[in-house]
């Protein structure tokens, strides 16, 4: 005989959570802004990237640089981080070509971000004459970029049906 009695409950079946249009058209809004400011370091970084790839010793910094790297970082850093927050998943209907797009978008930006560290970081290190402040601008857009790339390919899993929901 025991003293306490023993249940055994039958696992219960979770009802995936319905997605609500207020949190896709948010989940949307910050997903925009989190593009907003790729865009902004895509446009203005390439150009720096190719100069710095053709002829490093040539490349001066501008001061303008840091005020659309500020805005990048910043645009890219809200969003996500807000995201995560508020816990927001991405749209869950199957969308098996644009999930394959925005997760090739994904790695064509992680590229992008790899292949500008190792330039500036294990192939010509020791040729950067910046400031501090400016290598850690530097890491705060690698690292903005990796963010970004970690929420598209979350979103390209879920436009293929193989993200776990929330």
């Amino acid at each position: 005989m025991t003293l306490h009695p023993t249940f055994t409950e039958a696992p219960r079946h979770i009802e995936p959570v319905k997605e609500m249009p207020g949190r896709l058209r948010l989940y949307a809004l910050l997903l925009g802004v989190q593009t907003a400011g790729a865009v902004i370091l895509i446009i203005n970084g390439a150009p720096i990237y190719r100069q710095i790839a053709r002829d490093f010793a040539a490349h001066r910094p501008h001061p303008g640089i840091l005020w659309w790297a500020v805005a990048a970082v910043a645009l890219i850093q809200i969003g996500y981080w807000s995201r995560r927050r508020l816990q927001l998943s991405p749209p869950q209907r199957g969308h098996v070509m644009i999930g394959h797009l925005v997760g090739f978008s994904a790695r064509l930006i992680f590229v992008l971000a790899s292949s500008s560290f190792a330039l500036l970081f294990l192939i010509r290190f020791d040729q950067l004459s910046v400031p501090p402040r400016r290598v850690a601008m530097l890491l705060a857009l690698l690292f903005s970029l990796f963010c970004y790339t970690l929420e598209l390919e979350r979103l390209a899993r879920a436009l293929n049906g193989t993200e776990a929901k929330l």
